[in-house]
């Protein structure tokens, strides 16, 4: 409830505490990337194997291009980066100041081939993904260029080789991560 709907059913002044309030939104946050964690993992958990005296699988860690230094994870749709899809991608990068030292780049090859949540073993800050995977990553999507703040900054975006060619697309892209960056328009 807002303060407003609030104000119908109580009669007296109430006041919020700074500290309270940084706590509830700290705790809130926590709690919806658990929630997000323990939906995501149980998707992609591995059916058991029937036979008797299986062994669990050790987990099998994400495969990423990057150092991971500003806890940024990018993925992309397919298995491999075109070349001339690569050289895109690094320009916008560049273009908002970034590296590959400061980003974890991933394939939805290495997703699919990772049987454990990448949320959980990254923890990102930030997140961009480019095309449609098909992974429980999905579920998060609203709109394409839409910032999400719940459970961290994210967003997702049309796929590498459709942003080459097109203008419009390539526009919106730059408009978001101008946003997303908190890049001031010179």
């Amino acid at each position: 409830m807002n303060s407003k709907e609030l104000s119908l059913f109580l009669s007296e002044d109430i006041f919020v505490i700074k500290d309270e309030i940084n706590e509830k939104m700290a705790a809130d946050r926590m709690a919806a990337r658990m929630d997000l964690e323990s939906e995501t993992s149980a998707v992609l958990e591995e059916p058991e194997n029937e036979q008797i005296g299986s062994k669990e699988q050790d987990p099998e860690p994400l495969e990423y291009e990057g150092e991971f230094q500003k806890s940024i994870l990018v993925i992309y749709q397919g298995d491999v980066l075109r070349e001339s899809s690569r050289a895109f991608l690094f320009k916008v990068f560049r273009a908002v100041n970034l590296s590959l030292r400061d980003i974890a780049l991933v394939s939805e090859k290495s997703l699919k081939d990772c049987n454990e949540d990448p949320l959980s073993q990254l923890d990102p800050n930030k997140m961009i993904l480019f095309g449609t995977l098909h992974h429980p990553l999905m579920g998060m999507k609203k709109d394409n260029y839409h910032i999400s703040q719940e459970p961290f900054e994210y967003f997702f975006a049309d796929e590498l080789e459709e942003l080459e060619k097109n203008e419009g697309l390539k526009r919106k892209l730059w408009n978001t991560l101008q946003v997303f960056f908190n890049i001031k328009k010179q």
